[in-house]
């Protein structure tokens, strides 16, 4: 975990405005702790992400949650799918290759 000092050290472009802004927007849901707010890996991801858009991409604050909810779409997705990869990895040969047929045609 990570205070804010540290969120603010580590990625660059990120101010104390932008990091209370994103809190406020809920785009990040820090942990609360005797020292104040404290941020786990997927925060400080999800920090560095908003901090490339809008001062990198010039994204405006209107699209920063639409942005944020297609990639936490597109990573469900993908979650999903290794999970589904390991159960048809899981069957016998022959369902297997029935499966690989029929994603072929």
């Amino acid at each position: 975990m990570m205070l804010e000092t540290d969120v603010l050290a580590q990625i660059q472009g990120m101010t104390r405005t932008r990091l209370r802004i994103c809190i406020e927007q809920e785009w990040v849901r820090p942990a609360r702790s005797d020292r104040g707010h404290a941020f786990d890996a997927l925060d400080v991801a999800r920090l560095r992400l908003i901090a490339e858009l809008t001062e990198d991409l010039q994204v405006n604050d209107d699209a920063v949650p639409i942005i944020l909810s297609l990639v936490d779409q597109v990573h469900g997705l993908k979650r999903r799918l290794r999970l589904l990869d390991e159960a048809v990895a899981e069957q016998d040969e022959t369902v297997r290759a029935r499966i690989a047929e029929h994603l072929q045609t």
